[in-house]
């Protein structure tokens, strides 16, 4: 650019010409090109994607049918006839290569794998996918690849034509230019000589010549003009020159001259545009000045000015109001010289300026205003308003409501550098201290709470909210509000009680609950075992035993002659049949009792089992762990187990293969026993006899398990569904609201969800319990 400005302007004419023209050219060019090539690469994608289309519809059968030969051999294998296409292939719906196809002499290169629908452009190829679909279902994949021979062929052809055509172009707009430029360089090279020359020979009664009645005729016109505008004023320059001098002196503003010899007065355009008057509009006289101060400053000004005029001042300077046009008045700062001769006193002429300074007089009134309601609002404020030393921390003022607040006096805050970390408590030191340094040092606005010691020795909660004022990247000022948050925090305390209160009164319903189950499920087993044990000593009070104690006593009495007795007494005839009858009743008295034992031992151990299984359950808890869905839901079926066989309702189990969930133990077993009883209840007796409960385990994405327990009850209304889970809601006349409750807060806690779904009264319910997916360890 630096050459180019060196340029004569005939040349950068040229240049200009020749660079408008080739960017033109270039620009035109370059938009063809594009839009040619644009559509070109939207042709070659819509080819493609037709040819796609047509491989997907014929490769639906093959893929249905697993014939890849046909697939390979035939269907791809008919792209050769398309010669830009140099690879394909056909996905199966798992994304497995299931046929492949590469052009004849073209290295094969790996396929990629299955992406979803759409084609890309590279710098080699052009690459495109397409579902192959079978009605709505995704059957597989086709890949094509195209290269991109045609695209380079057409865009270096463009190429050619493109150079050809602009030098062409070029040529002829300098030819053209040369012969026109002559009509704009000539009056511009006459106007330069003439300037150039008026400079040189400081001669401004030189002109220059006019070519045309055009721009550059106006141009020449003017600079002429000029010339004999400046011959003018180079005479009245010299005569104000003095008078310029004396001015500058004193100001910059208004400017005021006054001779006092001829007593002739002169007021600047300037001076008198303060007051709203135009040149003409208002003389230039001494009484413009005098008659328009304000009556009571007019005896202020005119003493200052006198005493100056009289030698006694060495410059004049005074501050009064002034009345402007439209009738008000403007604050006026007027300075001033004067030219003294050989005894000190002013010979001939006195000068000065005058300043406005309306703005800065109503600023001091706006300044004073704002800081008396500055100090009325500290002073309405129950907070204290303060402002310390940014490196020190000391306060350099503090409101009076410091003393009120804490007791201790206002003295002592200004005096103490270090009286504010004097008054915080010992135990909140330490933080609050390092904080307000962190936070100093960054210059950011921030808030501290800490406790504070009052005078007389009561402790109070203070949130100090502070700004800093920073210079040169220190801290200059800090500038903060105290305020007493104790009531504030003895609140929150209150309410934080009152939510552990809440939590712990939640937990402990969910543990009722399944205590609750696990004493009826133990309950309904302890009244078999009652059965059993009535029915063992039912038998055992009622066995036969005792005719054999009778007939081993006659027995006894007849031991000397058994054979006898046995064959000629009546009683002793008898005797083998009874033994026979009566060894056959105790056999089946003995299947029977040992039957009933059975029965007894079983029931006595599936107490065993549940007793077990809760103590298991009440060891852990608090903790996540990765746990298997299925046995949780078989554990929570087992405590509900007799319940549900009392009510004859079937148990349906719809368990997928899953992973295991990050869970707690305790908490999961408490909220699938509650939904299972809810169940349970929502099935009563008035039910239709097919009475159902569904609990089904899948996975639901984005790394979740969701366990399902859904019934075919009483159902839930839809006005309903949106507080289900709202404490203390409830919809049995013996609830207590805190068991859905409860188990939402336990999903929740556990980075689950607990969702209710029904499709109203009479249609059944179904509770979704969510629980994230336990990460797969490495080693």
């Amino acid at each position: 650019m630096k050459a180019f400005s060196n340029l004569s302007f005939r040349r950068k004419l040229i240049g200009i010409i020749l660079a408008s023209s080739a960017a033109a050219l270039v620009l035109g060019v370059v938009g063809f090109v594009t839009v040619e090539l644009l559509q070109f690469r939207r042709a070659m994608s819509r080819e493609l994607g037709i040819l796609a289309r047509i491989i997907a519809d014929n490769g639906r059968a093959p893929l249905g049918f697993n014939d890849a030969k046909f697939a390979r051999d035939t269907l791809l294998a008919s792209l050769a006839a398309h010669p830009r296409i140099t690879q394909a292939a056909l996905y199966d719906a798992d994304g497995k290569v299931f046929a492949d196809y590469a052009r004849a002499g073209h290295p094969r290169s790996p396929l990629p794998a299955v992406r979803p629908a759409g084609q890309e452009f590279t710098r080699s190829h052009l690459a495109l996918f397409l579902p192959v679909m079978n009605e709505a279902e995704q059957v597989g994949t086709v890949y094509l690849q195209s290269d991109l021979l045609d695209l380079y062929t057409r865009l270096r052809t463009y190429g050619e034509v493109a150079v050809g055509v602009l030098a062409v172009a070029l040529a002829f707009a300098l030819l053209i230019g040369l012969w026109l430029q002559r009509f704009v360089a000539r009056p511009v090279e006459s106007l330069a000589r003439t300037a150039q020359a008026v400079v040189s020979r400081n001669d401004y009664t030189l002109r220059a010549d006019k070519y045309a009645h055009d721009e550059l005729g106006t141009l020449t016109d003017t600079f002429n003009g000029m010339l004999a505008h400046i011959q003018d004023q180079d005479q009245a320059l010299k005569e104000s020159r003095e008078r310029f001098e004396i001015a500058i002196a004193g100001a910059t503003d208004g400017i005021w001259d006054w001779d006092l010899k001829s007593h002739a007065v002169f007021l600047s355009p300037q001076w008198k545009k303060l007051l709203g008057y135009e040149d003409h509009e208002l003389a230039s006289a001494y009484e413009s000045w005098e008659s328009n101060i304000h009556p009571d400053d007019r005896a202020l000004a005119l003493a200052a000015l006198n005493r100056c005029r009289d030698g006694k001042l060495a410059t004049y300077e005074a501050e009064f109001r002034m009345r402007h046009k439209d009738g008000g008045y403007r604050w006026i700062h007027s300075r001033g010289g004067a030219l003294c001769g050989a005894d000190g006193k002013p010979s001939h002429r006195f000068a000065g300026s005058h300043t406005d300074i309306t703005e800065r007089k109503e600023a001091e009134i706006q300044l004073r205003v704002s800081r008396e309601k500055f100090e009325s609002l500290v002073n309405s404020l129950h907070g204290v308003v303060w402002e310390a030393d940014g490196a020190t921390r000391g306060t350099v003022f503090v409101s009076p409501q410091a003393e009120d607040l804490l007791g201790y006096p206002l003295e002592r805050w200004l005096s103490e550098t270090d009286f504010w970390e004097k008054i915080i408590h010992p135990d909140d030191r330490s933080r609050t201290v390092e904080a307000c340094q962190r936070a100093v040092a960054a210059g950011n606005p921030f808030q501290l709470e800490y406790r504070a010691r009052t005078a007389d020795g009561r402790v109070v909660w203070l949130r100090d909210s502070i700004s800093v004022t920073m210079d040169a990247g220190k801290p200059r000022l800090m500038r903060g509000v105290t305020l007493d948050i104790t009531e504030h925090k003895l609140a929150e305390q209150e309410l934080e009680k009152a939510r552990h209160q809440l939590m712990e009164a939640s937990r402990l319903a969910g543990m009722e609950e399944v205590a609750t189950a696990v004493l009826h499920n133990v309950g309904n087993v302890l009244n078999s075992v009652n059965v059993s044990a009535t029915l063992v000593s039912d038998r055992v009070r009622q066995s036969k035993v005792a005719g054999l104690h009778k007939a081993a006593a006659l027995l006894q009495q007849h031991r000397g002659q058994l054979t006898a007795f046995l064959t000629a007494d009546p009683k002793g005839k008898a005797l083998p049949d009874y033994f026979i009858k009566l060894s056959e009743h105790l056999s089946v008295e003995q299947s029977e009792l040992l039957r009933e034992l059975q029965s007894l031992t079983h029931n006595i151990e599936h107490i065993k089992e549940i007793v077990a299984m809760q103590q298991s359950y009440a060891k852990v808890g608090g903790c996540l762990e990765p746990l298997p869905p299925a046995p949780l839901v078989e554990d929570a079926l087992r405590i509900n187990a007799e319940a549900l066989a009392r009510h004859r309702v079937e148990v349906v189990r719809e368990f997928a293969e899953v992973p295991a969930v990050l869970a707690d133990r305790h908490k999961v077993l408490q909220v699938l026993v509650n939904l299972i009883s809810n169940a349970k209840h929502a099935l009563e007796d008035d039910r239709p006899r097919d009475k159902r409960l569904t609990l089904g385990i899948a996975r639901n994405g984005n790394g979740r398990v969701k366990i399902a327990v859904r019934d075919n009850g009483v159902g839930i209304a839809p006005e309903n569904l949106a507080k289900i889970f709202q404490h203390g809601f409830t919809t049995k006349k013996d609830g207590h609201g805190f068991g859905l409750h409860s188990g939402a807060l336990a999903a929740t806690e556990m980075g689950g969800t607990l969702a209710a779904h029904s499709d109203g009264p009479g249609e059944g319910a179904t509770f979704t319990l969510e629980l994230p997916m336990a990460p797969e360890r490495t080693n």
